[in-house]
C-alpha cells in the first residue's frame, strides 16, 4: 500500500477519476472553478514528478557509488 500511497501514477489516476466524476454530475459548473481544479492539478503533478526525478537521481547514485 506504500508503494501506491507514493506512486505519482495512482494520485494522477484519482485526481482525473474526480475531475471526470465532477464533471458527469455538474455538466454546468463554472469554467472558473475548472481553472482552479485544472491549476491545482498541474502543480500536484509537478511536484510528484520532480519528487519522482529526484528519487530516481538518489538511486542512480547509490548504484553508481557501489
Amino acid at each position: 500500500m506504500e508503494i501506491l500511497m507514493r506512486d505519482a501514477r495512482f494520485w494522477v489516476a484519482l485526481l482525473l477519476l474526480i475531475r471526470s466524476v465532477l464533471f458527469y454530475v455538474v455538466p454546468t459548473f463554472p469554467e472558473q472553478i475548472w481553472v482552479a481544479i485544472d491549476t491545482f492539478v498541474g502543480v500536484v503533478l509537478g511536484i510528484l514528478a520532480g519528487n519522482n526525478v529526484v528519487q530516481t537521481r538518489r538511486a542512480a547514485a547509490r548504484t553508481a557509488g557501489q
